[in-house]
């Protein structure tokens, strides 16, 4: 399991017209941290876990499943703490830095917040 902590939330990060939230970690320059959420992860725990298809994402009381993980997702999440978490169905020409999560609605989140990924 992954867990991380919402650190800031960008000016811009909740405006977008789709239900999504782009993630990054303290890394982020601040061009990025106008339109992201930043999360703080718990030790270097994602170098040794990989999330699948059919795993969970919590982010405090609100479940989701993922339906899709995009290839850089990965190494972005290791890197930048980095993923693009969206609230949709999977598209037939999905993203590749995206994770798409069911149900598919915007959870309600604060500086604070949990994420845990599992």
């Amino acid at each position: 399991m992954l867990e991380s902590q919402i650190i800031a939330i960008g000016s811009q990060a909740m405006t977008a017209p789709e239900p999504m939230l782009i993630m990054f970690n303290e890394t982020a320059s601040d061009q990025l941290t106008k339109v992201a959420v930043i999360q703080r992860f718990k030790s270097s725990q994602q170098e040794n876990y990989t999330l699948e298809v059919g795993h969970k994402i919590r982010i405090d009381d609100q479940e989701y499943t993922i339906n899709y993980i995009g290839e850089l997702v990965k190494n972005n999440l290791l890197m930048l703490g980095h993923a693009t978490l969206h609230f949709k169905e999977v598209p037939s020409n999905p993203l590749g830095n995206t994770i798409y999560l069911e149900p598919n609605e915007l959870p309600e989140i604060k500086v604070g917040t949990i994420i845990k990924y599992y």
